[in-house]
């Protein structure tokens, strides 16, 4: 439809389920009895935490983005956004709806990671900057519109202000679509420093 936009253009069957992977993986952790076993099983499963995280931060990015992009492109023409699965739930729905919770799970989870790297590893690991200031705009984006739960128009789209109107060194919906196409959703997180607005 011309006169309308996708509310995700295809980065949501791109992204996995973090919170449940990682309780999994934790839930797994404190069913052996040994120390030993337990450092064992985190050092096996690190690499595809840290793989997971970029995954969700990734998916974050592509959102910040696309927010960013069918803002602008149509802010002499707002257009019809389609496919927002939050305008489905009832008022009732939507008072109870915790749309800060996976952010939320995942900031907690930043520090906790680092801790646990070094108590199971004995390594210094940092979570990126630029993971961290991704989901820190993020947080801002999801409350400044509510979850999205009455998201209709491009000129309904409010975006923190800390974003602005970047200049971007890559064409944002080219990106997108790349990262769709190539299933590659981290080519949105890659792509551009988020801090650098800070």
């Amino acid at each position: 439809m011309k006169n309308s936009v996708k509310f995700d253009p295809g980065i949501g069957e791109l992204v996995v389920d973090f919170n449940d992977f990682v309780n999994n993986v934790y839930a797994q952790m404190m069913s052996f009895k040994t120390i030993h076993q337990k450092k064992a099983r985190f050092k096996l499963y690190s690499s595809k935490i840290e793989r997971y995280m970029k995954n969700n931060i990734s998916f974050y990015a592509g959102c910040l983005l696309w927010g960013y992009h069918i803002y602008y492109s149509n802010e002499n023409s707002p257009k019809e956004i389609i496919g927002n699965p939050m305008l489905n739930l009832t008022e009732e729905q939507k008072q109870d709806y915790d749309y800060m919770i996976q952010i939320n799970f995942m900031e907690n989870y930043f520090d906790s990671y680092e801790r646990d790297v070094l108590y199971y590893t004995g390594k210094n690991y940092k979570i990126p900057a630029n993971w961290r200031k991704i989901l820190s705009l993020y947080s801002e984006f999801i409350e400044l519109n509510n979850g999205f739960t009455n998201l209709k128009k491009t000129s309904d789209i409010k975006l923190p202000p800390s974003l602005g109107k970047i200049k971007f060194s890559f064409d944002v919906e080219e990106l997108i679509n790349k990262a769709i196409n190539e299933k590659n959703i981290e080519l949105l997180s890659d792509s551009y420093d988020f801090t650098l607005n800070s």
